[in-house]
């Protein structure tokens, strides 16, 4: 994976989020209208790009090494689990705070930034390896996720009704990708021309909603907070780096281990704000973090990929 390809991508990328900040402040989009987007990013243009991905066999990745990427996303989430319980308590004495910054270390973005910089990158074939932390993601953020928020309190009773948010068109098609992978179904060319094409949509339209976000943040409050920095470098620069070492020990496929190496360098999603929210847990700091390190990825993913 060349460094100069990821550095100029994501310099691209970091252009369609200042066309969302300029979109937004001159009133081309409305703070009203901005959802919208945001329901047919996570619900269509992703999902058919996931799709889009697996419907052409000219690049399909093997089965073997798709195992592989499982396996390696498996215990990225779990060393992230590991790690935010053990650092959390440093960053802030506030309970509210810390499990922010658990959920922090633990979600990354990986939908709106990390399936267009992988499809740019590496084009649709290894997006089947994304969904795999799609996958992930989901399972764990509507279940471990909802206890860290809830911890120390008094939880009410388990019900299975409370897994309904697992099941999101994200999870469906991952899923579907996967089936459509492994059995080798057959998908009519139009079918999967007309997936190619809404999964298109998927990286200006992401990126301008990041902007349109930004473009409403205080950055001088932002940018001032030593304990955002701190956690921007674990997060962004520590974490990648240990993770190139350990992964360069397992002779990984060179596909596997870029993709791997890129949603391990995610900046913080916006998800864990929007639990935090409906849980009544403070956000304030996600909040912060996730304009900190997404505008520091611009500089730190290019970094972390030239270790690689």
């Amino acid at each position: 994976m060349s460094i100069s390809i990821v550095f100029w991508q994501m310099v691209t990328m970091f252009i369609l989020i200042l066309v969302g900040m300029i979109c937004s402040r001159i009133g081309l989009v409305k703070e009203s209208e901005e959802p919208v987007l945001s329901k047919l990013v996570v619900n269509l243009f992703n999902p058919m790009l996931l799709l889009s991905s697996v419907m052409s066999t000219g690049d399909r990745p093997e089965g073997k090494t798709l195992g592989m990427a499982a396996l390696v996303a498996v215990a990225t989430y779990l060393a992230f689990i590991l790690i935010s319980r053990a650092t959390a308590r440093f960053f802030s004495d506030d309970a509210d705070e810390r499990k922010m910054y658990q959920m922090m270390f633990n979600y990354g973005n990986v939908g709106f930034i990390g399936i267009p910089l992988v499809k740019a990158v590496y084009g649709s074939g290894p997006l089947i390896y994304v969904a795999v932390y799609v996958i992930l993601f989901n399972i764990l953020i509507y279940t471990y996720g909802v206890f860290t928020l809830e911890e120390g309190r008094e939880r009410k009773k388990f019900e299975w009704a409370d897994l309904k948010n697992v099941v999101n068109m994200g999870t469906i098609a991952s899923v579907l990708a996967l089936l459509i992978f492994f059995l080798e179904i057959p998908v009519p060319s139009f079918l999967n021309a007309t997936a190619t094409y809404l999964g298109n949509c998927v990286t200006p339209i992401a990126l301008m909603i990041i902007g349109f976000y930004l473009s409403r943040a205080s950055f001088s409050e932002v940018f001032f907070s030593k304990r955002i920095h701190v956690f921007s470098f674990v997060k962004l620069l520590v974490l990648p780096a240990i993770a190139v070492f350990l992964l360069k020990q397992l002779n990984l496929p060179d596909t596997v281990m870029g993709v791997s190496v890129l949603m391990i360098s995610m900046p913080v999603g916006n998800m864990s704000v929007s639990l935090a929210n409906q849980y009544g847990v403070k956000s304030d700091v996600c909040s912060q973090a996730i304009i900190v390190t997404t505008l520091f990825s611009v500089l730190t993913i290019p970094l972390v990929v030239s270790l690689i």
